[in-house]
């Protein structure tokens, strides 16, 4: 079984499937034993760095060496440092690879002649419409296709002797705003029209003749516009546009075959081209013989927008799920759901085995450190070498569940003619795992993709928000009610939680235990020996008390040295043998931990009826000066 690694990014989400359809259509054509493995990504299209870093991610994935060929479609990555590192490890492996419309240094090329056709375009407007002054709307650059065309229509006006001051070239993108936007830029600057305008490809073309009708012109009767790639606005929109035509699938379908001369061990060509036409149509002031299936388009319009109506309605309930979910593990319980809207033959979720241990937190329960610490040792190049399946859904059983490194053998099956679609899952640069979609033509063709994998990197991401806020509140209102040297509640926490423990036992018919401790002399020890050791003391009893009270209970830190202990009551010798028990712990520990004095506390109790009607205040009051009676008693009896 032969296997090729197809390396793609979208264009501004968009998913280029003529690739893999035209090789699939070549592979079933002949009966091929080949499979694909696509390993796709938007990393284009965000303003966020670290998005998409996350999104580059997925090209780390394959091992080259793995594979029989490589197919690398780079000309829509903008990352100049992601797409060198590509074509490096692609040469390194020594794995034949094929580059899609992007020409490199001794790699094999598959695509049109983008300098021949741009070159047959510029000739027809000049030779057959008598063009000579020209506006020149390009694409990005440092993209290798509007080089191509660029150069085209630079050397076309130099061999012609056409002076700089009647042709402009303007550098944008592909899309329809970047027409937009050149023909105001240059009419402002120009203040007058030229006789063509040539654009890069067709979206641009249309932005140009629809901010031109929105400034009162008119194409071709004011001037002449051009596109290229013929796309369906090409031959749909009014005035139709000149454009390049040429069959996408054409492309994937000679990779296979190339790829099959290249392991017969033919003498291959480094640089093969797909076939091209220019159609002339309307916006140039021609017609074309070329039919125009207007009521078949405007069918296949329509059955998709029923699908995408569909499709994003089971996306919105996927969103509204994953919103709802406290933890991985409860989003890992929504995803299956949303599965059958995929059409897909089979689902995994590839995951680092850190960020299973996810499953094991919920809001209420995570620690901040920890959470922080689990998401700095998460990955942000490459995959780690022990990866997890954490759902597996369709027609095979994974067999292998943890373990996992890289892509096979898990994926190395005996059926051919399979496409597998890997997509990364991250937050920001951190590497979560990846998903693997079996034969995902459906979402491919149906460009999908973006809109799933959005889903489920959000819902990853606001989890992460969720939780961060949920922990940094938590972690204020403890700071808030808590003491920072013994974590006993302190003054607030007592005015918020005191009463409301007295009021719960009152209810449920129990006696509550107010006992009140003070370390005895305190300021001794900060006087003579620092507040450090003073502070120590204070540690140690306060251990104590939470030591030598029940699980119900709760311990305030009232002042410097004092101590506030509400518990349920067994009975009044269970109060004071605990009191005992503890002032020997205390003797012992100041012994084991060499402090300059033995530590020790005066203690007040009193016991509350649930029939009482005093406030828990009053309790507090008598178990203070109990306190203070016994503070008293002690040190007249102490002889130092």
């Amino acid at each position: 079984m032969k296997k090729i690694a197809i390396i793609m990014e979208s264009w501004n989400r968009y998913f280029t499937y003529a690739w893999p359809s035209g090789m699939l259509n070549r592979i079933n054509e002949i009966g091929e034993d080949i499979n694909l493995y696509i390993f796709n990504c938007s990393g284009n299209w965000n303003t966020n760095d670290d998005y998409n870093l996350g999104e580059y991610n997925i090209f780390n994935l394959p091992d080259f060496k793995d594979y029989d060929g490589i197919v690398l479609d780079l000309n829509n990555t903008k990352d100049f440092k992601v797409r060198e590192e590509v074509i490096n490890r692609a040469r390194a492996s020594k794995v034949p690879t094929i580059s899609i419309n992007c020409l490199y240094d001794d790699l094999y090329y598959v695509g049109i002649d983008n300098y021949s056709a741009m070159k047959k375009m510029i000739s027809h407007v000049y030779e057959e419409h008598n063009a000579r002054r020209f506006w020149f709307v390009m694409g990005p650059d440092d993209n290798y296709e509007s080089i191509e065309r660029s150069k085209a229509l630079l050397d076309y006006v130099k061999e012609h002797d056409i002076s700089d001051e009647d042709y402009y070239i303007h550098y944008g993108d592909f899309d329809y705003k970047s027409g937009v936007s050149a023909f105001r830029e240059i009419y402002n600057l120009k203040k007058e029209l030229p006789d063509a305008v040539i654009c890069v490809n067709d979206n641009t073309a249309v932005g140009v003749i629809r901010e031109a009708e929105n400034t009162g012109f008119n194409v071709p009767r004011d001037f002449i516009v051009t596109g290229f790639d013929d796309l369906d606005k090409s031959r749909h929109y009014i005035p139709r546009i000149s454009t390049t035509s040429y069959v996408r699938e054409d492309v994937g379908y000679r990779c296979i075959d190339m790829f099959l001369d290249i392991w017969d061990g033919k003498d291959v060509e480094l640089i093969s081209h797909t076939n091209s036409e220019p159609i002339f149509w309307e916006s140039c002031g021609c017609e074309s013989d070329v039919e125009v299936r207007s009521r078949e388009t405007l069918k296949d319009n329509m059955l998709w927008s029923i699908d995408r109506e569909y499709f994003e309605g089971d996306v919105l309930a996927l969103d509204s799920r994953l919103a709802g979910c406290k933890s991985i593990e409860e989003m890992l319980e929504c995803i299956p759901l949303s599965i059958p809207a995929f059409k897909c033959d089979a689902m995994y979720l590839i995951v680092d085995k850190k960020a299973s241990a996810l499953n094991n937190y919920e809001v209420n329960s995570f620690d901040i450190d920890t959470f922080n610490g689990y998401r700095d040792s998460l990955m942000t190049k490459g995959y780690p070498e022990d990866m997890i399946v954490m759902f597996s859904y369709g027609d095979v059983d994974t067999e292998i569940k943890e373990g996992i490194n890289g892509v096979f053998p898990m994926f190395d099956i005996k059926e051919s003619g399979v496409n597998y679609l890997f997509l990364p899952l991250h937050f920001k640069d951190k590497c979560i795992g990846y998903f693997v979609i079996k034969n995902a033509v459906y979402l491919m063709k149906q460009q999908f993709l973006f809109e799933i994998m959005n889903s489920l990197t959000t819902g990853i991401e606001q989890l992460y928000s969720r939780t961060m806020l949920a922990k940094m509140n938590s972690a204020l209102t403890m700071l808030y009610n808590h003491d920072s040297l013994t974590s006993l509640y302190n003054r607030f926490g007592y005015n918020h939680y005191a009463s409301r423990f007295y009021k719960e036992a009152k209810s449920e018919g129990k006696k509550v235990s107010v006992v009140y401790y003070d370390l005895d002399r305190l300021k001794f020890l900060n006087d003579n020996y620092g507040h450090d050791v003073g502070d120590r003391a204070i540690k140690i009893v306060a251990d104590l008390i939470t030591r030598f009270s029940s699980r119900h209970s709760l311990g305030f830190r009232l002042g410097g040295d004092e101590f506030l202990l509400l518990d349920y009551v067994e009975d009044e010798q269970h109060i004071k043998s605990n009191i005992d028990d503890l002032r020997e712990e205390l003797s012992r520990i100041s012994k084991r931990e060499n402090m300059p004095i033995e530590l020790t506390v005066s203690v007040g109790y009193v016991i509350c009826d649930a029939d009482s009607d005093k406030s828990i205040d009053v309790f507090v009051n008598m178990a203070d000066d109990r306190m203070y009676e016994d503070k008293v008693s002690r040190k007249m009896n102490r002889r130092d």
